[in-house]
């Protein structure tokens, strides 16, 4: 396939999903494969658990957040 062919084929599926309802967002996120990626994680994890209220927020995001039997959010 050319170049353009693949152009054209990524266009009209991108226009079919904006046709859909959605729109394409691009993210940066971590590189878990990083070295020290493991160790900051667990540094940034350890200070977050240590704070007051920690089990209260837990709870909190556990009863508000996506459910199983669900693919969305508690309203």
């Amino acid at each position: 396939m050319t170049h353009s062919a693949d152009a054209s084929r990524r266009a009209a599926h991108r226009a079919e999903m904006r046709a859909s309802g959605l729109r394409l967002i691009e993210i940066w996120v971590p590189d878990t494969s990083a070295p020290g990626f493991a160790q900051e994680a667990r540094r940034q994890s350890l200070l977050v658990a240590a704070e007051n209220g920690f089990d209260d927020i837990m709870d909190f995001i556990e009863r508000n957040g996506p459910q199983p039997d669900d693919h969305q959010g508690r309203d």
